[in-house]
């Protein structure tokens, strides 16, 4: 009884605790908050507009180009899909101008199949207006009028985001958002008078894609794909792959850990029903002697009262058929009674 008191006390402490309180209380619970500044110009080029920043490992751009939104996180300083972090798992959780969820996120959250919580990688929002692109360390989000003229009138756009296991909140400084667009809206590129017009003929060149591939026991993790002569971009995706082999190798160490658990416990359950089985047929046994002596006795005592009486009677010369049973202990003088036969 004072145990139970004692973890009823427990339970209504830890109740009244705030949020932030449990949420120190387990370390994969907390969030990483990543702030760029408006110390970090916008560049214009061509027809887009980046705001870049960083933390301690990954580099955040927002990129705007009139039509839509992209975050991109990378592992150095250039925005380029070559460099961008790849993930198996990415979760965008939230998308807000001051504090305020996007009317746009919350539609794409609605119009995802399967769940609304969050934007998940490998899910498909209805006409792509938000474009959850985790294996290219990438969201896309198609801009409307609302959304944008709510970014240019904001100060503060922030995404919440879940790469692993812990959330991000990446905060970009966006007060001068609306000086940068416009900027962008006003680009021309100047043309030269009484000149024919130049064309340059830009070359594509396609990197070699490789694959980063899991080992042949864990055929259901999927490769990633990477720039054959990006050796930093190799390093990342066999990173990647590594860290989810871990994880399925630590998930099937306890899918075996759990099934000898059971099987130990159905052996015990075996072999303690068999040992009971055993006592059950002892007790058994032992009650049936017990009852058999029980009886022999009876019969015992039985037998030498009857004597008794039959030895007064065999005293007097007298015999009577209830001692024709113990005829054989009769004296000499007695002898035994056809009469008292029991009839066949």
């Amino acid at each position: 009884m004072e145990k139970l008191r004692i973890l009823c006390a427990v339970m209504v402490f830890f109740m009244g605790l705030p949020v932030e309180t449990w949420a120190e209380a387990n370390p994969f619970e907390k969030e990483v908050n990543v702030n760029i500044g408006s110390d970090k110009e916008w560049l214009i080029k061509d027809k887009t507009v980046t705001r870049s920043g960083s933390d301690t490992s990954d580099f955040y751009h927002i990129f705007y180009d009139q039509k839509q939104l992209r975050l991109r996180i990378t592992g150095d300083a250039e925005d380029s899909e070559a460099s961008a972090r790849q993930y198996q798992q990415f979760a965008v959780e939230d998308i807000l101008v001051d504090g305020e969820r996007l009317p746009l996120f919350q539609w794409c959250l609605i119009n995802q199949p399967k769940h609304s919580r969050y934007l998940q990688q490998g899910l498909r929002v209805k006409q792509d207006v938000c474009v959850n692109q985790g294996e290219k360390g990438a969201f896309v989000m198609r801009l409307n009028a609302d959304t944008l003229d709510a970014l240019e009138k904001g100060k503060t756009l922030s995404f919440k985001i879940k790469p692993f296991r812990s959330s991000i909140n990446v905060n970009f400084d966006i007060s001068d958002f609306s000086e940068a667009a416009a900027k962008l809206n006003a680009k021309v590129i100047p043309v030269q008078k009484e000149q024919a017009p130049v064309t340059v003929e830009k070359k594509v060149v396609t990197p070699k894609i490789c694959k980063a591939n899991p080992p042949k026991d864990f055929i259901k993790i999927k490769p990633v794909d990477y720039a054959c002569d990006d050796a930093a971009a190799k390093a990342r995706a066999e990173a990647n792959i590594e860290a989810v082999v871990t994880k399925e190798r630590e998930l099937k160490a306890k899918l075996i850990a759990e099934n000898e658990r059971k099987r130990k416990e159905e052996e015990a359950a075996k072999k303690a029903k068999e040992l009971a089985d055993i006592k059950a047929k002892e007790m058994q046994a032992a009650l049936e002697a017990s009852a058999a002596a029980a009886e022999k006795e009876m019969n015992a005592e039985i037998t030498s009262k009857m004597l008794a009486v039959c030895e007064k009677k065999w005293a007097k010369g007298e015999h009577r058929c209830y001692c024709e049973k113990y005829i054989d202990k009769a004296p000499a003088g007695i002898v035994s009674d056809p009469s008292c036969a029991t009839p066949k």
